[in-house]
């Protein structure tokens, strides 16, 4: 049971805890981009925005043709773009976060990514804003049982799916956390 608790950093999930009272984080599954003693950025994987990549992006050439939604990363800095990629081989300028994943936020290397990258469209995702602690304050969260955590997995990440994903990950931490899928959204609804 510890396992689910305490262990967190760097390419680990969060998975919100019913009873976490910031409604951005509601049902939300976060990957850790970055974490050390002066704090916490992750990105939110299963919020889709109500945009298409290729709407926001239009002048962009390489992503006239993408049809995937932009996800919402987080709360903080809602107009700043990252991008997140898949690969079994090490990716120019980007930020290697867990086995096969990258961050990028070099808009001047996408072009040579999607380039490299297989079949691009299944394997990155782009994300608006981010989720960020400061130095302490993700440590005071989980103290408080505000997030469960599990290491990623890319098929979480690109799942195709994301609005069940949060139900997913509960599942996989095994039957004694299966009593959160029953949890109200809002714990005042009890």
């Amino acid at each position: 049971m510890e396992s689910h608790q305490f262990r967190y950093g760097k390419g680990y999930l969060l998975i919100a805890n019913p009873v976490l009272p910031d409604p951005n984080f509601s049902r939300s599954v976060v990957l850790l981009c970055n974490h050390n003693d002066q704090g916490s950025f992750g990105l939110v994987v299963n919020r889709t925005a109500d945009l298409k990549v290729a709407e926001v992006f239009s002048s962009y050439e390489s992503l006239k043709t993408y049809q995937d939604r932009i996800y919402v990363g987080g709360p903080v800095s809602p107009s700043q773009v990252f991008y997140l990629c898949r690969s079994a081989t090490p990716l120019p300028e980007m930020e290697h976060v867990h086995d096969g994943i990258y961050l990028g936020m070099n808009w001047d290397a996408l072009d040579e990514v999607l380039k490299v990258l297989k079949d691009p469209e299944k394997n990155i995702r782009f994300y608006l804003g981010y989720s960020g602690w400061g130095g302490g304050q993700l440590a005071n969260e989980m103290s408080q049982k505000s997030w469960l955590t599990c290491e990623s997995r890319d098929s979480y990440i690109f799942a195709g799916a994301n609005e069940n994903l949060w139900s997913q990950v509960v599942r996989s931490l095994g039957k004694e956390y299966e009593y959160l899928l029953n949890a109200p959204v809002n714990p005042q609804w009890n």
